[in-house]
């Protein structure tokens, strides 16, 4: 296994990921708008005032490793391990000292973001072979499921 301390500080990866995010210019990540001005830091990332919509943003911003408490390099490194070396989820695990819940949901945000198709569908989509379990059934999406409970229990509710 290769060392965590191949992908360097924290503040050397923050400076690649603002590289490699930025590389045609800062956008705000709320409004798509380039009207933005560096507003200091935050920790090792910097932060930016979108002008359009007046909201703050930093680097990580609506990215997958948004919203993360463990440490950025910890993230890269666990990326490069697992696409590289198809190291296991309790391998990453021990390597990085985190929760086994909480590399799973970021590794299957990491595959999700990899997944995600970049063409837009047009006309009818069939599918085949829906299954719908039973613990969803008459739930809709916008809809409260439904309730058989609504009266009291007893004899006679008033």
């Amino acid at each position: 296994m290769i060392p965590l301390d191949v992908f360097g500080s924290e503040s050397v990866v923050a400076d690649l990921l603002a590289q490699v995010r930025w590389r045609n210019g800062v956008t705000c990540p709320l409004c798509r708008s380039d009207l933005t001005v560096k507003n200091g830091s935050y920790g090792h990332f910097q932060r930016y005032l979108c002008k359009n919509c007046d909201r703050t943003f930093k680097d990580k911003t609506g990215t997958i490793f948004a919203h993360s408490k463990v440490a950025l390099r910890k993230w890269l490194f666990s990326i490069y391990a697992f696409l590289r070396f198809s190291t296991s989820l309790r391998q990453l695990q021990l390597e990085i000292d985190v929760q086994y819940k909480t590399i799973s949901q970021r590794v299957e945000r990491f595959t999700k973001a990899l997944d995600a198709p970049s063409l837009d569908l047009v006309g009818p989509v069939e599918i085949d072979e829906v299954y719908v379990s039973a613990g969803l059934k008459g739930r809709e999406r916008d809809q409260e499921s439904r309730s058989r409970g609504l009266s009291t229990r007893g004899r006679g509710s008033v």
